[in-house]
């Protein structure tokens, strides 16, 4: 069964998304954890096996439009907007960070 998301809220005080999923579970993703895990291949580059964490880049949530029925693509201050995340992608995020960089839980708790 494939998850997909019921409702996407922005959280802006707390520089936040909110996931509620089809399954009732709502994940938070810190603004700054989705950007930086940024799947595109202007952030990840070709053909490359281990994802790294972008910093230096907007964490500026604009709007999310969704992608068929299987991703959302967030537009952010500075007009990136080519990251497609899977909803698969997104529950990994959830689960944990996919390669060396700071866990979402580092980032929500920062002020």
């Amino acid at each position: 069964m494939i998850l997909t998301p019921s409702e996407i809220r922005l959280v802006s005080a707390d520089a936040a998304l909110d996931i509620t999923w089809s399954d009732d579970t709502t994940t938070r993703f810190a603004l700054a954890y989705l950007r930086g895990w940024c799947p595109c291949a202007h952030c990840q580059g070709h053909f490359v096996l281990e994802k790294r964490f972008i910093t230096g880049v907007s964490t500026t949530l604009v709007d999310v439009e969704p992608v068929g029925s299987y991703a959302m693509r967030p537009r952010w201050s500075d007009g990136h907007d080519s990251g497609i995340y899977a909803f698969n992608y997104l529950r990994e995020l959830a689960a944990g960070a996919p390669g060396e960089g700071p866990s979402n839980e580092e980032l929500l708790a920062r002020p």
